[in-house]
């Protein structure tokens, strides 16, 4: 998965989506900078977390079906 908004929090509603080696590169934090994070979905069910440079992305807006 691809994220293109930057994210407060890490959607547990899209990592509950990704199966056993899958992964997600999202924009992570709030404010005017986030860092980027990638994602990967271990055999176990845990989630192996790489924290990647700075980058400035819109804010993720909630939605009506959260």
């Amino acid at each position: 998965m691809i994220i293109t908004a930057a994210a407060p929090i890490i959607p547990e509603k899209l990592v509950k989506q990704m199966k056993t080696g899958g992964m997600m590169v999202i924009p992570y934090g709030s404010g005017d900078v986030q860092v980027m994070k990638r994602l990967v979905k271990q055999p176990d069910g845990s989630v192996l977390e790489e924290v990647y440079d700075r980058f400035s992305f819109v804010p993720m807006l909630q939605g009506k079906n959260d």
